[in-house]
Formats: structure tokens, C-alpha cells, sequence
């Protein structure tokens, strides 16, 4: 064995714009890159050690080509800013190789709300009644309240084909709006919680839950009820109150629950004010919505993608005493991925006042 001469590195799912940052950020921390992406023009290959032009929906030919780089490099870990298939891709390399990871399996199910409901349903996990069809006739109507969410299973871009509907008129146009995007033809209908929707951002090391933030999530809903992202704020107003402590404890419970062992982690939940957090969805991926971009570095010193990336190879970074700049992105209006829209950063001395900022904007913005 001469492992210990090879140079360590990390694999990269995806080469495009919004992993510049990450391919760069490993780089600065002493790792090749082995970037995949099945653009052969990604701009990230440019910053990368190796170019593996494949899709990172297809983990059987990726194990094959970093088999073959085996005697040049040392794998130290997967990261991956995609949500959906790229997840269970990621699982897949990392159980290959013996990486820091999590079971495929648990990462099929996540990533899959249908199943997810399901899941939380046998682990008592605090969620949304749930019904998950593939037809407007598998709907059992006498369970069906209104107002209720429609939103597809499995989708590739966060919030689309998500809608708000106030009555069973309104149900069919927004199935057939989520069922275009559901990527496995199952839309779920979902009872539409109160409070506020809140994000906690946090990784996963060896099994042990290590919370970063909470962000407040700054979504808006047009005439037909759909639902957009519009920013994201932090620190969340529930930040340091007892509505965290009880969104920390549903996300030990959910990693506890699906043993997961080494991965990011952001939970989005909706909590009343003193009220017990209910599960929207999980992603077990880096993120995107310009948080690590922009949000973060503009509102703290503490470097959360380096942390989160030496977490994700297995290493014991600390992350306590996390200070924050009252501060939101919000994105300008418009369709598309968030990243390649127009955005502004505000930032105020309180939290108080930064919700008034955010109120103004929003309005300027949206109407």
C-alpha cells in the first residue's frame, strides 16, 4: 500500500457556476478536485485537478472513472451542491470507497418526500398530514382539507410546481402543475401548517448533529398560490429561544432515526411561536439560494463552507459560538434558478429591525 503518498481528494458532483466556490474552497484547504459533470465546458473543470464528463445522476460509470484515478489519488469525500438524484449519487461513491457518508438507502427515501412522509409516519417524526398519488383519483377526498399544499415528490429545483390551495376548485390545475415536474410522477398533498417556515442549517459528523444557524425562510405566494422563494434571514427569529432547542432536537431525532452517519444537513420545518416544529423537508446536500455565497460570508467571520467541507471528509472541526450580523438576501423577482438572479444583501444592528427592512424590500419587489 502507498496510499499515504498519494495526494487527497475530494470528489465534486457537478462542475457548473454555483460549485466555483466549493471546487476553490477545497482546493485552499489542500485537496484535489475530481469535478464531474456531463457539461464538458463547466466552467469548475477549469479550477480542478481532474475532468470526469459524466452525469452526476449516473453513479455506476462515476465509481468506474474514480477506480481508475485510485492509483493517483487518495478519496477523502464527496460533495455536492445538488438536491434529488445527485444525493443518493453522492451515497453511492462514498459506500463504494468506504467514505465518510450515509447508507444509499436513507438517502433514497429523503430525497423523496412521498416516501419521506411515509417514513416520518413509522418514526413519529413530526410532519404534515400527507396524502402521496399519482392521479387526481387516488385522492381520498374525505380526508382532504382545504386550505392544503400541492407540490411534486421529487423535483429538481427547489419551491417549483409548489402551491397553496384554498379549495377542491383549485386542485386539479395545481396537480397538473406539480405532477410536470415531479420527476417520479407522484405529487404530494399536504395539510398547510401555520408559522413561520425556518431552516436549520447543520452537518452531520459520525452521527452526531452539529447545528450552525438557523435561517428564517422569505417565501411569498402569487394570485394562483404558488410559492416562491424570495431570500433568507439571519439569524432566525427563533434563534436562541425555545423554538430552537425543540427544532434541534427534531433533527437529532431525524438523524437518529435514519442513522445517518456524515453529511450536510438542512432541515426546513414550520414552527408557531412557542410551538412544537413540524418537518417540511430535508436536504442532505451543501445548498444553494446564494446562503453560502453571499448570505454568510457578508453576516459572519466563521467560515461555514470550509467546516462543512473537512466535517464531510470526516474531520472534527468545532462550531461553537457562532456570532451574526442581522442580515437577508433577497432575490429579485423573476424565474430561473435563484443563483443566476439579480439579488441584495441587507443588513441591520437588530433582528427587529432587519425584519422591517425585509418587509420594505419584499414589497418593493414583489408588490
Amino acid at each position: 500500500m502507498h496510499s499515504t503518498k498519494l495526494k487527497p481528494a475530494i470528489v465534486c458532483l457537478a462542475a457548473g457556476k454555483s460549485q466555483l466556490i466549493v471546487i476553490k474552497k477545497a482546493k485552499e484547504l489542500g485537496f484535489a478536485v475530481l469535478a464531474i459533470d456531463r457539461n464538458p465546458d463547466a466552467p469548475g473543470f477549469s479550477f480542478s485537478d481532474e475532468r470526469i464528463v459524466l452525469s452526476t445522476y449516473e453513479a455506476k460509470p462515476i465509481i468506474r472513472q474514480l477506480h481508475a484515478l485510485q492509483d493517483r489519488y487518495q478519496l477523502s469525500g464527496v460533495i455536492n451542491r445538488s438536491s434529488g438524484i445527485p444525493v443518493v449519487t453522492a451515497a453511492e461513491i462514498c459506500q463504494e470507497f468506504a467514505l465518510p457518508g450515509i447508507s444509499p438507502a436513507s438517502a433514497r427515501i429523503i430525497i423523496d418526500k412521498s416516501q419521506l412522509m411515509k417514513a416520518c409516519k413509522t418514526y413519529g417524526i413530526a410532519a404534515p398530514i400527507c396524502q402521496s398519488v399519482s392521479s387526481l383519483t387516488e385522492i381520498n377526498r374525505p380526508c382532504l382539507r382545504f386550505p392544503c399544499v400541492v407540490k411534486p415528490a421529487l423535483s429538481i429545483v427547489g419551491k417549483s410546481g409548489v402551491r397553496i390551495v384554498q379549495d377542491a376548485n383549485a386542485l386539479p390545475a395545481a396537480f397538473t402543475v406539480a405532477k410536470a415536474v415531479a420527476m417520479n410522477g407522484i405529487v404530494n398533498i399536504e395539510e398547510l401548517m401555520q408559522g413561520r417556515d425556518v431552516s436549520l442549517m447543520s452537518v452531520v459528523q459520525r452521527g452526531q448533529l452539529c447545528p450552525i444557524t438557523l435561517l428564517d425562510e422569505l417565501n411569498v405566494a402569487d394570485s394562483k398560490g404558488n410559492i416562491k422563494g424570495a431570500g433568507f434571514a439571519v439569524p432566525s427569529v427563533f434563534s436562541g429561544q425555545t423554538e430552537e432547542t425543540r427544532i434541534i432536537n427534531l433533527a437529532r431525532q431525524i438523524v437518529d432515526s435514519f442513522k445517518l452517519d456524515t453529511t450536510s444537513f438542512n432541515m426546513s420545518c414550520r414552527c408557531e411561536s412557542g410551538g412544537e416544529p413540524r418537518l417540511i423537508e430535508i436536504h442532505l446536500d451543501l445548498g444553494g439560494d446564494l446562503v453560502l455565497d453571499a448570505l454568510l460570508p457578508g453576516s459572519t467571520s466563521f467560515d461555514v463552507l470550509s467546516f462543512t467541507i473537512l466535517s464531510l471528509v470526516g474531520g472534527n472541526p468545532p462550531c461553537k459560538n457562532i456570532n451574526f450580523i442581522p442580515s437577508a438576501v433577497i432575490f429579485s423577482k423573476g424565474e430561473g434558478l435563484v443563483s443566476e438572479r439579480p439579488y441584495e444583501i441587507i443588513s441591520e444592528p437588530d433582528r427587529i429591525s432587519l425584519e422591517q427592512t425585509i418587509i420594505s424590500t419584499q414589497r418593493k419587489i414583489y408588490g
